[in-house]
């Protein structure tokens, strides 16, 4: 019997990205440590298959890994690998993971490090099949600690104390005819956005009264940063005022738009949107998320603070209520303010900022437990690895507030949100206020299809909107160093950002200016002929209303 009995299998692991196959393999070749000093490095890999165990000689994989040469006893694997499979293994033994001993120590203790270890260690496990995640802990952390240039796959396997890798073939079999399922539906549902996108397109885009939406507007603006307390927090927060300046007549009735960064970004990874809007005579504040910006995380990583608090589910919403109130109050007293319309907010938001806009502008938290699907996270972490965050909803206390809603917001556009499990459908189906939602193809922190494109059709509101983005990544939209206090691998970024700014600064503002504006001509730009009018390299933005 072969080492996989269905070439389907390897099909399934070749359109896994490469973070994911870190993520899997990385940690799980690791596997079995805690107990350990790292004596040797481990010698052989071998597949658990019934009375079958097929083995892979560590010593033969570093020579694939620097030359490309297949020893014998190798074939075991590359026979079932076609030459673009090859390559991409190759390259996946070969990628650098620039992070230290102390930050990988931090997050592998985290108890999100923790239940991601323990959901890989039921896949590779120790050579008396024990769960390996306490050994995943301890050989990245050896490998970092011992890797000048990066951490690679290899320079973990050199670190492992065991002369012996015990993958569960079965289980490992399980999660790839997972995977396989999920993919085939991912395809099939993307190619069927992009069928309903171009039947929009018919035509061609016919020019309307206005500028183009993309283009910088006609003010100018001057930023302040000031200080505001959510009562729910020990600290205080700052928060950038963009105020729309003219040197003319001044502006009446400043609509106001917030926007709330992702985990680890700052009040700078969207000020690229901030700018536009402020422009176009938006009055804007970006709050900073102190439990979760660039700064904490690097606290975090240091070694200095703990991690992150489940609470952040309940303290985002809130701080966004908490600014928009120190604002009505500063309206007092501040000229610049006067004319801002604070009752007629719209929000944007990034990742977890996404959740943040959704749920202060209506979803509910899911108050169904998450059991099911946070007890079979060894199943779910390559596949959707948001669920690792979602399932620290259920460390909320059961008495905490599930609606967090501000009847201020009258529109949100959320990039890359979560939302499967930590929503739901019914707590989406709360949202009564008009909401774009936007997908990257390439996104394998939250999955377009289970954490956007499918909790699109929940949506309830007559007004929603869904724009899809080929070749996008989870970091497609952001801009600025905010991000690099994470390792992330620059194949994860995927192309230049910069080449997809236009597209959401046009697709947005517009989507603010039809519905706080009441700006019926702004929808006109809000259509696929608009949106080939791009370039289709490196991105392709297509945008549907119904699906």
């Amino acid at each position: 019997m072969s080492l996989f009995s269905r070439q389907t299998h390897f099909n399934a692991f070749k359109k896994v990205s490469p973070l994911l196959l870190g993520t899997m393999v990385l940690g799980a070749m690791a596997a079995t440590l805690t107990a350990f000093l790292p004596a040797k490095g481990a010698e052989r890999i071998q597949f658990f298959y019934g009375p079958f165990e097929p083995t892979i000689y560590v010593d033969d994989l570093e020579t694939f890994a620097k030359t490309g040469e297949v020893a014998d006893r190798l074939e075991v694997l590359t026979d079932r690998l076609d030459d673009e499979q090859e390559n991409s293994l190759r390259l996946f033994l070969n990628a650098q993971y620039s992070i230290d001993e102390v930050s990988i120590s931090q997050f592998a203790y985290s108890p999100l490090g923790e239940s991601l270890l323990q959901s890989l260690g039921e896949i590779v496990q120790t050579d008396n099949f024990l769960n390996g995640g306490k050994a995943i802990r301890a050989a990245l952390i050896f490998a970092a600690a011992e890797s000048i240039e990066g951490m690679t796959v290899m320079t973990v396997l050199q670190q492992y104390p065991l002369e012996t890798i015990q993958i569960d073939i079965s289980r490992l079999q399980s999660l790839l005819t997972e995977s396989e399922q999920v993919f085939r539906h991912r395809e099939s549902v993307i190619s069927e956005i992009e069928q309903l996108s171009d039947s929009q397109a018919v035509g061609g885009f016919a020019p309307t009264i206005g500028a183009d939406p993309q283009l910088q507007g006609v003010y100018s603006w001057e930023v302040q940063t000031i200080q505001f307390q959510n009562p729910e927090r020990a600290v205080s927060s700052l928060a950038d005022i963009y105020y729309p300046l003219t040197s003319g007549e001044e502006l009446q009735n400043i609509p106001v738009i917030a926007i709330s960064h992702g985990v680890a970004s700052n009040r700078e990874t969207l000020a690229y949107l901030a700018e536009h809007f402020a422009s176009h005579g938006y009055g804007v504040v970006v709050p900073e998320h102190v439990g979760t910006n660039t700064e904490k995380f690097r606290r975090f990583l240091n070694g200095v603070e703990g991690s992150p608090n489940p609470e952040e589910f309940i303290l985002r919403p809130q701080d966004i209520t908490a600014v928009l109130d120190t604002l009505e109050i500063k309206q007092l007293t501040d000229r610049r303010l006067e004319q801002w319309d604070l009752a007629s907010v719209g929000i944007l938001g990034h990742s977890l900022g996404g959740y943040t806009a959704l749920s202060v502008g209506g979803a509910s938290l899911n108050q169904t437990p998450l059991s099911e699907p946070c007890t079979a996270l060894s199943n779910w972490v390559p596949i959707n690895p948001s669920m690792l965050i979602q399932c620290e909803i259920s460390a909320l206390s059961s008495e905490g507030p599930t609606v967090l809603a501000d009847s201020r917001i009258q529109a949100i556009v959320a990039l890359n949100p979560l939302t499967s499990h930590v929503f739901g459908r019914s707590g989406l189906e709360h949202i009564q206020v008009p909401v774009m939602m936007v997908a990257g193809e390439n996104d394998t922190f939250t999955p377009a299809v289970p954490e956007q494109i499918e909790p699109f059709s929940w949506l309830t509101t007559e007004e929603k909107t869904l724009v899809f983005i080929e070749q996008g990544t989870h970091f497609s939209l952001l801009s600025g160093s905010s991000s690099s206090v994470l390792p992330v691998p620059q194949g994860t970024v995927g192309p230049d950002p910069h080449q997809a700014q236009p597209q959401i600064r046009a697709l947005s503002l517009s989507f603010f200016d039809q519905h706080l504006r009441d700006q019926l001509e702004a929808k006109a730009f809000l259509n696929q002929a608009y949106l080939n009018e791009f370039p289709a390299e490196p991105f392709k933005f297509n945008i549907v209303t119904a699906f």
